[in-house]
């Protein structure tokens, strides 16, 4: 007798047959009913239906009505629970139930009222403290102690699943949050810290956190898997129209100073704000991104397939000088102003920053770098700088409603910028015998001026079909970077056998460099829904693009930058013309979504080098695919999986042809026969919160690999000097995986929080044609912990322990691995007289390994006492001390690949400062 062997594959469909049709089985009780509006008479759908556990108050389900307003919940548990009807405008119905193991509840018509029918009645209201709507984790603030006079960010902490950081990062679920709005709109750009800390906490109704999509996915339904961490503040009704704002000045009556001072007035749908700040302290602004973004979310560029490298664009981050090297002094404005007419159909928006950094210090740094034959350099270099900039930046929108179906939104932003940096330095090399092969003295001066400016013009438009959606959208953007670089070095070159002097040489020399973008674009989109279910999107783009770089290196001729060294020199023009073609099909119901689709762009490419008039034509089709999947079992909890596939390519320096230098001790070569790469990046995460525990985790992990990417094919001589070029090789994958999770002790008033995080990757690169693989591990953990006893202390401690391996296959050379561990501990003490104490301490601990023979600790111990007073406790003076055992430095050390170093910088240390505060508000009727 013969046994059939069923495919696997037959096996597996009936495995999710089984998986899918068990529920429909197993029902075996229900409730259901129909949601009216008593005022109106009328059936209210897509309402908000959720069943609460009476016994820990968690969410077991929550569903929406459909058209007719009819709902149902089946497959209950047994138990007690209170049914939650949700509806915009309406107060929340409320209605204990009791399921059994056959009970099936028609609870036929339930009628609602709104809101303003109940003022002089009784208002409804669940009385959560945290509650899923959807998929937003939504806080009442006042359910969470804070002092008086508490800012945002003081709620925060008090917040599960919420944590601010030192330098003022917040995040959520263990992700950084991007951005902060205040009733659903900007306040100063979205810049998190900005509202955070000058937002008074009991100003606060909701703290919304949810996953923000862009504004093309929200508005098409396409989601193309961009996600940013973002928290609405919901302000009470009594703090919507008023002013606020903060003074402060502090000083040690000698070198350091922190003033500051912020006002916004809200009136309705108009806010307006300014704020500014002149420090000493290295506290750059009231905001730890603060000039990072300047576009905020008005609009995103289109994408040409291109891959964003060759081209400059408007949305590039513009250097700063300040690099925490040195005592900086720095000043830096900002205005915001936004208004809403006509019943919300006109909407002004716009934002201004200003920001100036003066800054000296000073660096050493010691550097292993070992050869695949065995040869070894050990270089060392003292270096002292001074840098300044200067930047501006400005961004405004205007958006009309011009019917319920058309939106128009006519979006500019600029940037103006200067900077320089002057700086000399004494560096030398000794080999693995002991001689000395080189050394060399550097002055160096680099003056740059930049300058950015970009519109967007987009009309929406949707049909009276449900689903059929119109969109286009119009661009330009345009850069221009110019710089003069005076680079000099004197170099000594010495027998590498015994270290005596062989020869000299000299390099004096002015590089001029001018960059240049210009880029004009459209693109529209359509959707049309086929079914309840799906939809298919299509779009078409055009893109042109033409970039000119201008590279001019000159000799020092009688004390005058006049000759003009051709094979150093060049003016290259690069061109681009790309059409753009693509389609999407999306499936949507309520606990999943997904999408599938890519684009084709076919783009002409010149290149002309116009010193010698020759030019380098080509045609290239380049393939984007894409795929996200979103899965929501129940609330509270989601998969999230997005893919996608994008050319890269070489950017304008590493293509053109020269050898360019500050120093001839390194020269970098470009290469006009570079190609371009393809990168897949593939997400993939999962989150799970219980609202009524406090508790919940969040992991995921990230993949990307690069085909032809450009890396780097370097020889290094005898006398340690390096020409390096620019090349394609495939690179290794990158892996990043994370795990956060949080929960608190309720009785002990405890909030705990682990963070366990990997990443793997690496690079390929030829030394000495000889090709060379390094590879790095690093894995860290995280355990915080804080405790909050109202009005009388709150303490937390916060441990970091990171482990670091290194592998390569250059000859003799051992694997690497480091250790090191950091542990924060601070306090608040709330003393009688409304006397604070604060105190935190920084543990650092690197000890030694194989590659370093001493261990580096060090203590950083800040702490302050401050009074409030005056009503609402709205002044405030206090006395601080930064680093009370004078023991911050700026060490670092790292191994890898075939690399060992170390370096050192000036930092600021100890100091004292005596501030006084005014934080100041008012309501308006």
């Amino acid at each position: 007798m013969t046994r059939q062997v069923w495919p696997t594959r037959t096996m597996l469909l009936i495995a999710l047959c089984y998986l899918f049709c068990l529920p429909v089985f197993a029902q075996k009780n229900s409730i259901k009913g129909i949601i009216l509006d008593t005022a109106e008479k009328k059936k209210l759908h897509y309402s908000i239906v959720a069943l609460i556990d009476l016994r820990d108050s968690t969410l077991y389900q929550s569903v929406r009505t459909n058209e007719a307003g009819f709902f149902k919940i089946t497959n209950i548990p047994q138990g007690r629970y209170t049914l939650l009807v949700s509806y915009p405008r309406m107060a929340d119905y409320l209605q204990d139930v009791t399921i059994t193991d056959t009970s099936n509840l028609d609870l036929k018509a339930i009628p609602m009222t709104t809101r303003a029918q109940l003022l002089q009645e009784v208002i409804v209201q669940a009385g959560l403290p945290i509650r899923m709507r959807g998929d937003t984790l939504e806080y009442t603030a006042d359910s969470f102690a804070v002092q008086p006079g508490d800012n945002v960010e003081e709620l925060f902490k008090r917040m599960p699943g919420l944590q601010v950081e030192k330098d003022g990062k917040i995040y959520a679920q263990g992700q950084e949050v991007k951005k902060i709005l205040v009733d659903g709109d900007e306040f100063f750009s979205d810049d998190p810290a900005i509202a955070a800390k000058y937002l008074a906490a009991d100003a606060v109704d909701k703290v919304q956190v949810y996953d923000d999509k862009s504004e093309r996915a929200k508005f098409t339904g396409i989601d193309d898997g961009t996600r940013t961490k973002t928290i609405n503040l919901k302000l009470k009704k009594n703090r919507k129209n008023g002013y606020f704002g903060k003074l402060s000045a502090a000083s040690d009556g000698k070198e350091y100073y922190n003033h500051e001072a912020m006002g916004a007035l809200f009136d309705g749908t108009r806010k307006i704000s300014v704020f500014g700040l002149s420090s000493k302290t290295g506290k750059q602004t009231l905001s730890y991104n603060d000039l990072g973004k300047y576009t905020t979310e008005d609009y995103e560029l289109i994408d040409d397939g291109i891959g964003g490298t060759v081209f400059y664009s408007n949305r590039d981050y513009e250097p700063e000088n300040y690099r925490g090297n040195g005592l900086p002094s720095i000043q830096s404005g900002g205005a915001h102003y936004s208004e809403k007419w006509n019943f919300d159909k006109l909407k002004l928006m716009s934002n201004y920053r200003v920001k100036q950094i003066n800054a000296t210090g000073w660096q050493n740094s010691t550097n292993l770098n070992v050869l695949p034959d065995g040869t070894s350099f050990t270089s060392k270099s003292d270096r002292q700088e001074k840098t300044y900039s200067f930047s501006q930046r400005a961004s405004g929108s205007f958006t009309i409603k011009a019917d319920s179906f058309t939106t128009v939104k006519i979006s500019a932003n600029g940037s103006f910028g200067t900077s320089s940096e002057q700086s000399t330095s004494i560096s030398g090399s000794i080999n693995e015998k002991g001689f000395q092969v080189n050394s060399s003295e550097q002055r160096n001066e680099n003056d740059y001026d930049s300058r950015k400016f970009g519109t967007n013009i987009s009309v929406q438009r949707k049909f009276r079909k449900e689903g059929r959606t119109l969109s286009l959208m119009v661009q330009q953007d345009y850069n221009n970077r110019t710089g003069d670089a005076y680079n000099y070095s004197a170099n000594n070159y010495y027998d590498p056998a015994s270290g005596t002097f062989k020869n000299a040489d000299t390099l004096n020399q002015l590089q001029k460099s001018i960059n240049s973008f210009e880029s004009y674009a459209a693109r529209i989109n359509y959707l049309e829904k086929l079914s309840s279910r799906w939809s298919l999107g299509f779009e078409y783009g055009w893109k042109n693009n033409v970039s000119g770089n201008v590279f001019n290196t000159l000799n020092n001729v009688n004390d005058k930058f006049t000759e003009r060294i051709d094979t150093l020199s060049n003016d290259y023009t690069f061109s681009s013309t790309t059409h753009i073609s693509g389609a999407t099909l999306v499936y949507n119901e309520k606990k999943f979504g997904a999408s599938i689709g890519g684009n084709a762009f076919f783009t002409g490419f010149k290149q002309m080098n116009n010193d010698l008039h020759e030019q380098n034509t080509r045609r290239f089709n380049n393939f984007s695919p894409q795929a996200n999947l979103n899965w929501r079992p129940k609330q509270g909890t989601g998969l999230t999986f997005s893919y996608r596939g994008e050319t890269t390519q070489p950017s304008v320096d590493q293509l053109q042809p020269l050898r360019k230098s500050s120093n001839k001790l390194y020269v970098q070569i470009g290469n006009p026969d570079l190609q371009q790469g393809f990168r897949h990046s593939a997400y993939l995460s999962y989150y799970s919160w219980n609202t009524a525990k406090g508790s919940g985790f969040n992991t995921g992990v990230n993949i990307r690999y690069t085909s032809n990417d450009v890396a780097s094919k370097t020889y290094t001589d005898a006398q340690n000097r390096s020409v390096s070029q620019y090349i394609n090789l495939n690179s290794i994958p990158n892996i990043n995986s994370y795990l956060y999770y949080s929960w608190q002790n309720k009785k002990l008033h405890l909030k705990h929080s682990i963070n366990l995080s990997t990443n793997k990757g690496g690079n390929y690169a030829i030394q000495n044609d000889n090709k060379l693989k390094s590879i790095s591990l690093n894995v860290s953990a995280t355990y915080s912990i804080n405790h909050e006893w109202t009005k009388v202390m709150s303490t937390g401690y916060r441990g970091t322990v990171n482990k670091n391996w290194g592998w390569s296959d250059i000859p003799n050379r051992p694997n690497t691995s480091y250790f090191n561990h950091s542990h924060a501990v601070n306090a608040t003490f709330y003393i009688p007289w409304h006397l604070e104490l604060t105190s935190d301490c920084l543990f650092n601990f690197q000890p030694k390994n194989a590659s370093f023979n001493s261990s580096i600790n060090t203590i950083q111990w800040n702490a302050f006492v401050q009074k409030k007073f005056l009503k609402n406790n709205q002044a405030v003076i206090r006395f601080s001390v930064n680093d009370i055992l004078n023991n911050n430095n700026g060490y670092n050390r790292y191994v890898t690949g075939s690399n060992v170093s170390e370096s050192n910088r000036f930092v600021i240390k100890r100091y004292w400062l005596l501030s006084a505060t005014w934080n100041f508000s008012k309501s308006l009727k």
